[in-house]
């Protein structure tokens, strides 16, 4: 598989220092580029690569970015323990704090409520709602992923266990993948009950939302560090410690690298 660089940017602080970039999200059109880059939200046009505004509202670095199913919204959250409503003119909202930073933002796809995941914690907010309700967690979230009917999510948690939990964020299912952390999970959006789950025991499995495994445990071979599914679920990559990203198939068949970088 041959791929092709469309445009790159590396960004730095106003002292020069480069500066690391902990997440990026796509708004659902694909025409724009959000980039959590230090304490900034970098805006891009995806055509070009041309910056089109730094967005300066938090007083720490930024973790987490993730756009809602329509568009209209983003979220991002991070050090400062705030997480921020974006409207899509690139306007702040309103924000909300939690007792620790924010390790994970991503929307329902269906309602558009927002779940946020701290270190201690999590909560869900939504438009209709004038508090967020916090829920205390027993390990540090990593992950998290809803899924495509927006009636349940999972968390991936530090000491190797994934909660999968309703929209009101009682638990139903406990999967334990051992005691090393589940860093990166997603359901898949063309088939709602099955969870990918990537842990640093080097382990790409998947599950139904009962927490019952389909299938054995494939190698990796490296640390993961995120996953992604597109084509509406057909093919899913991963990236990782091996400094590569690599494509699958939907059924745990790796294809081949898609790219390498210099880094994770």
């Amino acid at each position: 598989m041959r791929t092709f660089l469309s445009w790159s940017d590396k960004v730095h602080d106003k002292d020069g220092i480069k500066q690391p970039i902990y997440d990026i999200a796509f708004n659902p059109e694909g025409s724009q580029l959000i980039v959590a880059a230090g304490a900034e939200i970098l805006v891009y046009d995806i055509s070009e690569g041309d910056l089109l505004q730094p967005l300066k509202a938090h007083k720490d670095t930024v973790f987490c970015l993730d756009y809602s199913a329509d568009g209209k919204r983003f979220a991002s959250g991070g050090a400062d323990k705030q997480v921020i409503i974006w409207s899509d003119k690139l306007e702040g909202i309103l924000k909300y704090s939690h007792n620790d930073s924010i390790q994970v933002v991503t929307h329902n796809p269906v309602t558009g409520a927002v779940l946020s995941c701290a270190i201690s914690d999590f909560g869900v907010w939504s438009a209709e709602q004038k508090t967020v309700s916090k829920h205390k967690i027993t390990s540090r979230i990593c992950s998290a992923s809803w899924t495509g009917d927006g009636l349940f999510f999972a968390l991936g948690l530090f000491n190797g266990t994934v909660s999968i939990r309703n929209k009101a964020g009682e638990e139903v299912a406990c999967i334990d993948r051992g005691t090393q952390p589940v860093w990166c999970l997603q359901w898949n959006p063309g088939m709602p009950d099955v969870l990918v789950v990537l842990d640093w025991d080097q382990r790409l499995g998947f599950f139904n939302r009962n927490g019952k495994q389909l299938g054995k445990d494939r190698v990796l071979g490296f640390d993961p560090c995120g996953v992604g599914f597109f084509l509406s679920g057909e093919y899913l990559v991963v990236g990782g410690s091996d400094h590569k990203v690599s494509l699958w198939t939907a059924e745990g068949v790796r294809m081949g690298v898609v790219c390498e970088r210099d880094s994770w």
